[in-house]
């Protein structure tokens, strides 16, 4: 009984102390934990009214493309309240990114002279970043670039690369501020998980090996 509310006790007495110097700590946008995404970050609706009728007219024509094979009327909703009904109605009779997708995305699709560029469509392109964009994408992605350059290129202007490529000599930075390598290991400890969203655990550990920083002797 007594080891328990000693070890108790040691629990509430770390907790109340890392508390405490989490208010010396320096505050600034890397110590801040790891936010979920906002609706907006998420939401593909620009790409939906991107859409105009008017300028596929003419396409979806020659091709022998008709409204029943994008659009469902059979899904109308009754409300009693008309605006909601026909705002519902909408929503339902909006066919959705695979049927957009069909014609622009891919060689082999119905329609292979679509563009098939994701801005073409897409101006939020958080919503429809890669997954594995999401971990250490920096370090690897000059590999991923090499070997397929078009996927690159769905959603990234090549001007993009080279705006990114031509700064990281400069005195401007996109990420770390300068002389970050002095003070990172407070920030590393203060929370870790930040670290993690672009590097990977061996990257830490490799950098301290070359170095001869932090190893037991």
């Amino acid at each position: 009984m007594r080891r328990l509310i000693s070890l108790a006790t040691l629990a509430l007495v770390t907790a109340a102390l890392a508390a405490a110097c989490r208010q010396y700590l320096p505050s600034n946008r890397y110590l801040q934990l790891r936010e979920s995404p906002s609706v907006a970050e998420t939401s593909t609706a620009d790409a939906r009214t991107r859409f105009n009728h008017a300028h596929h007219h003419a396409v979806f024509q020659k091709a022998g493309v008709t409204c029943l094979e994008c659009h469902r009327f059979d899904l109308l909703i009754e409300a009693s309240k008309e605006d909601m009904a026909r705002e519902l109605s909408n929503r339902a009779l909006y066919p959705g990114s695979v049927t957009c997708h069909f014609c622009h995305k891919g060689a082999a699709t119905r329609l292979p002279e679509a563009p098939h560029e994701c801005t073409t469509c897409h101006g939020n392109l958080n919503a429809i970043k890669p997954l594995d964009h999401e971990v250490a994408w920096l370090k690897v992605h000059a590999n991923a670039a090499a070997g397929n350059p078009e996927r690159c290129e769905t959603c990234h202007r090549q001007s993009f690369c080279i705006e990114c490529h031509q700064r990281r000599d400069t005195i401007q930075t996109r990420v770390h501020d300068r002389n970050f390598r002095s003070f990172h290991s407070v920030e590393a400890r203060a929370n870790p998980m930040q670290c993690g969203s672009c590097h990977r655990e061996d990257f830490c550990i490799r950098c301290h090996q070359q170095g001869n920083v932090g190893l037991d002797p």
